[in-house]
């Protein structure tokens, strides 16, 4: 049975609307739900408005005429998309980083003059309107761009599978976006010509990325700023930092199993909580992780290291710090994704 052109219409519109609609219910959430409101948060929410406010006219406009004033200022959203990319990526990166005031809503400007003009801005099929649609996407592709150039510059081999996992839904969020991007630019210039693909498309991202933050909800479980009302200046936090990976390195104190908070806070002679703060801010992990981190890596070290191929993986465990074995193998285990026993076997073989 041949489908009739209104019965296509429908199904159109449908699936175009799947990712406006959960675009726009997720972007509310990250607003309202205060456990999850975290600045990284409030920027990603403002990109999945913008997108789906930008998409939902498209879909609109399909059926039914709107005046070139409003088209404008659907457009004009597309310049907070951008902004807001870029923000939320830095920010999930950092997110112990004070942003500086309001600076942030500098990149929010061309927005707001794009808007503020959008009775005299041209919204037909002439040369400049094209230009102008080009720029929009331009502005996009830039900061998308710029995005993906700093996360590969900033790729550190991360200890921990959290941060691993971070990594790679940023890596793949800038370059999904990158990449709706340059269809977006293809069907606006008609080379794609399907007006309705750009819906279909998003619908099909926002599914994708929806069964991201299903498999890994703890994406958006942002540590909230414990030290926003700091009185330690960023210089005095470099500097207690260094003194701590000195003491860590030359001293190997967390070979000690009984290594306290209290007892690393002495040895710096400052105070616990101001240790803690200290790794809060630099490293972005609290106490216990971070001594963990250095555990792990020194059993990583004897795992693979001719002198110590004679001892079992408890000793090893032991000897790195740690005080019990099923710990040890938790620990482990997270961090490298891998069993200490694969570890060694795969050392052997290389």
């Amino acid at each position: 049975m041949e489908l009739s052109a209104e019965m296509l219409k429908h199904i159109e519109l449908l699936v175009g609307s799947i990712g406006v609609i959960i675009s726009l219910l997720f972007g509310i959430f990250l607003l309202v739900t205060r456990m999850e409101r975290h600045k990284a948060n409030f920027f990603l929410s403002m990109y999945l408005l913008a997108f789906s406010l930008r998409i939902g006219k498209s879909l609109f406009y399909n059926y039914f005429p709107i005046d070139p004033v409003i088209r404008n200022v659907f457009l004009g959203v597309l310049l907070a998309i951008g902004p807001s990319l870029w923000l939320y990526v830095f920010l999930r990166k950092h997110p112990q980083h004070q942003l500086a005031g309001k600076t942030y809503l500098w990149h929010y400007v061309p927005m707001f003059f794009f808007i503020a003009l959008c009775w005299i801005i041209p919204n037909d099929r002439s040369a400049v309107a094209r230009l102008l649609y080009f720029a929009l996407i331009a502005h996009i592709f830039v900061y998308a761009g710029y995005a993906f150039y700093w996360l590969h510059k900033n790729d550190k081999k991360s200890t921990s599978h959290r941060e691993r996992k971070i990594d790679s839904w940023l890596r793949f969020f800038v370059s999904t976006t990158l990449t709706v991007v340059i269809i977006y630019f293809f069907i606006m210039q008609n080379i794609i010509p399907y007006y309705m693909g750009m819906a279909f498309l998003f619908s099909a991202v926002i599914i994708t990325f929806s069964i991201w933050w299903l498999q890994n909800p703890f994406l958006f479980k942002i540590e909230a700023e414990k030290y926003g009302q700091s009185t330690l200046e960023q210089d005095e936090i470099t500097q207690l930092s260094s003194v701590l990976k000195q003491l860590m390195t030359s001293e190997n104190l967390y070979l000690d199993p009984d290594l306290s908070l209290g007892k690393l806070s002495k040895k710096m002679g400052v105070s616990s909580k101001r240790v803690s703060q200290i790794i809060n801010q630099s490293e972005n992990i609290n106490y216990s992780k971070f001594i963990t981190n250095y555990r792990v890596l020194e059993a990583k070290k004897r795992l693979v290291a001719d002198e110590y191929s004679h001892l079992k993986i408890s000793a090893i465990a032991f000897d790195s710090g740690f005080n019990s074995l099923s710990s040890f193998n938790a620990a482990f285990k997270s961090i490298t994704s891998t069993t200490a026993i694969e570890y060694r076997n795969s050392s052997k073989r290389k």
